[in-house]
């Protein structure tokens, strides 16, 4: 077993974590935010939804501000003390491992990270992205400087290296990115998934890249739901997944009991 797979699983656990995600509703400041969403109902929302991921036996959670959008390359301070406000309220209940992403800033993924004590993150951390965020640049010396600089380098790095709802400027193919990616940055993943939240990658080249890189940990980042989740984890070490357990399937409401009750059997089996 290669290192980095040794070291995903010690970091979960288990082999092929499933990832629930307790999404945040819009933080104050941002265009979707409502004045009755106060802090400590923010709170109360994602403890609900971390019971229901504890109860029925999720390996792991990880935070995300998904309300927030359209996301920012980088946040305010309004934004990073109300997320590690809601977090740590929130991890204080939580009895499995957990991690966070503040979309779409790697900066204040790993100073959050680091602060409430979340061992790992889902970021962009290398390449030039255009499309419905705008454009997005990302420094990976600059970034792994800062990691090191505040102590954080116990925080785990899983990124992704294909454009998320726009387009990438680098014109290698995506496995000639991540060959040169492990080679030059500390990460500890990748992250593939499909073109926007609740859509999965097309199955063909998930399966091409995970043949290809045997013995680097790779997650399935969005789009597995009940039907597909057996299919897709005999090709990835662990998925993340959010849109197709909430509430009426739709993204921004919070989980569902019955459908992260029948995703999460399918997933296990």
């Amino acid at each position: 077993m290669s290192r980095l797979l040794e070291e995903h699983r010690k970091l979960f656990r288990t082999e092929k974590p499933v990832i629930g995600c307790l999404h945040m509703m819009a933080l104050p400041g941002t265009p979707y935010y409502e004045k009755e969403n106060s802090l400590e109902k923010q709170i109360e929302r994602l403890n609900h939804d971390a019971a229901i991921f504890m109860k029925l036996g999720f390996d792991a959670v990880v935070f995300a501000n998904e309300g927030d959008r359209p996301y920012l390359n980088t946040v305010g301070p309004e934004i990073v003390a109300d997320y590690t406000r809601i977090a740590t309220e929130v991890a204080r209940n939580l009895t499995i491992p957990y991690g966070c992403g503040v979309l779409i800033d790697p900066y204040a993924s790993i100073a959050v990270a680091h602060a409430i004590g979340a061992k790992f993150i889902r970021t962009y951390v290398s390449n030039s992205y255009t499309g419905s965020f705008g454009p997005q640049s990302y420094c990976p010396g600059d970034i792994f400087r800062y990691r090191r600089q505040i102590d954080a380098e116990d925080v785990h790095v899983y990124t992704y290296f294909e454009a998320h709802g726009g387009t990438c400027l680098d014109s290698r193919t995506t496995e000639e990115q991540i060959e040169a990616g492990f080679g030059v940055m500390p990460i500890s993943g990748m992250l593939i998934g499909g073109p926007h939240a609740g859509l999965p990658p097309e199955e063909g080249h998930f399966i091409s890249i995970k043949k290809q890189f045997p013995d680097i940990p790779l997650i399935l980042g969005s789009g597995s739901n009940k039907n597909n989740i057996r299919t897709l984890l005999n090709y990835s070490d662990g998925v993340i997944v959010g849109t197709s357990i909430k509430r009426d399937g739709y993204l921004y409401n919070e989980v569902d009991y019955d459908r992260a009750k029948e995703f999460i059997e399918a997933a296990k089996g």
